[in-house]
């Protein structure tokens, strides 16, 4: 099951969630970006920072 979370990335936030699949996680990391973080689109630049986390 893939999982992220923000301290990954070097986010001082608590998130931690997994998701069945990818883009279901995907769909997670971005609505919390939007909520929690104020970030209404991530860039390709955050996305491939994100994707090189081992899930």
């Amino acid at each position: 099951m893939p999982s992220f979370t923000c301290k990954d990335i070097g986010m001082d936030c608590n998130l931690e969630t997994s998701a069945s699949n990818e883009a279901d996680l995907e769909k997670k990391i971005g609505e919390h970006a939007r909520s929690a973080h104020g970030i209404k689109t991530l860039d390709k630049d955050m996305w491939k920072k994100i994707k090189k986390v081992p899930r």
